[in-house]
């Protein structure tokens, strides 16, 4: 089973302080940028801004850069170091967060059984509202992408779990499915 991670409700989430960064998370394809990676600077928000939001292992800043803690990272390297890298940000109040580069792009998608808005005009991918994954594509893999832009970071069951097990705090998961 294959999950999305989404933002829990009343957990902070993350921005850029500058506007153009966002580009480099949009750009991550897979490519490792560790060996030439600058942290970049970001600031925590709350989701509404009529009350302060809790604290989070995963601060949001979306679905294609899954953002964690030093906790988080700590307690999930097994999982995520053979699917992706670690790459540091730098915050304002020097809290350790990083984001997740994954590395692991699989073309897993059922397209025929899943829901998906393409770019008008065109046969790419804007958006897969329901996934459906080819499971001998994603057997054994616990984090992965999708080969397109916009694609989401999929996260396994064992990756869930950890979290749950762990009590690690600001994600909820949107299962998706898996075709045989």
């Amino acid at each position: 089973m294959f999950y999305q991670p989404c933002p829990a409700e009343d957990y902070e989430w993350i921005n850029c302080r500058n506007p153009k960064d966002y580009d480099v998370f949009w750009g991550f394809d897979g490519s490792s940028r560790v060996q030439n990676w600058q942290p970049i600077k970001v600031r925590f928000i709350s989701a509404d801004r009529d009350h302060v939001a809790k604290q989070s292992d995963f601060p949001w800043l979306g679905s294609h850069a899954l953002v964690m803690s030093r906790t988080a990272v700590d307690a999930l390297r097994s999982l995520v170091d053979r699917n992706g890298e670690m790459l540091p940000l730098a915050t304002e109040n020097g809290r350790e967060l990083f984001v997740l580069n994954v590395t692991r792009i699989l073309a897993a998608l059922d397209e025929e059984r899943s829901t998906i808005l393409r770019v008008p005009g065109s046969e790419r991918i804007m958006e897969v509202s329901v996934p459906v994954f080819r499971e001998s594509v994603v057997s054994g893999v616990d984090v992965f992408r999708l080969p397109f832009r916009t694609s989401p970071t999929y996260v396994g069951e064992g990756f869930v779990s950890a979290c749950r097990d762990l009590k690690l705090k600001g994600l909820e998961f949107v299962r998706g499915s898996i075709s045989r």
